[in-house]
């Protein structure tokens, strides 16, 4: 009987917050109202539930009950993930347009100049790259 008591109260608090949702995705509050109250009608009379699945060729009502749940769970995360690429793809577009609006920008500016400033060597010699006439390594091998 506590177990009867506590998945009517879940149950209708899934209808609740159906109810709730159903402004935002009419779909999904109109099926988990359906889900919910099919659930709640099986919870009070559990015997409807073995006729249903005799019926249907499932031998008890507790498994019809557990695999319309598990097809149940497994649309809502199909939908889910579908969802969530969709959202992953317009991230992307909008990263892009951000990229390349940015970079846009940056073009149009001008680059302030930076002074030349010599590298200093260490202990007389040229910085580390840099060939006698201050040639880098890759100019100095091309001219031979």
């Amino acid at each position: 009987m506590i177990a009867k008591l506590v998945f009517i109260v879940l149950l209708l608090t899934v209808v609740l917050y159906a109810w709730r949702e159903y402004r935002h995705a009419p779909l999904v509050g109109l099926l988990s109202m359906m889900a919910a109250l099919a659930g709640l009608y099986f919870v009070l009379v559990p015997s409807h539930a073995t006729w249903l699945a005799a019926h249907v060729g499932i031998g008890r009502g507790v498994d019809l009950v557990i695999y319309v749940w598990v097809a149940i769970s497994l649309i809502v995360l199909l939908n889910l993930h579908l969802k969530m690429r969709a959202q992953m793809e317009l991230i992307t577009t909008l990263a892009r347009a951000v990229a390349l609006q940015s970079a846009t920008r940056s073009r149009d500016r001008p680059v302030p100049a930076r002074p030349l400033r010599p590298s200093p060597g260490v202990a007389g010699r040229p910085a580390v790259g840099k060939g006698a006439l201050g040639r880098s390594r890759r100019d100095a091998g091309a001219g031979h």
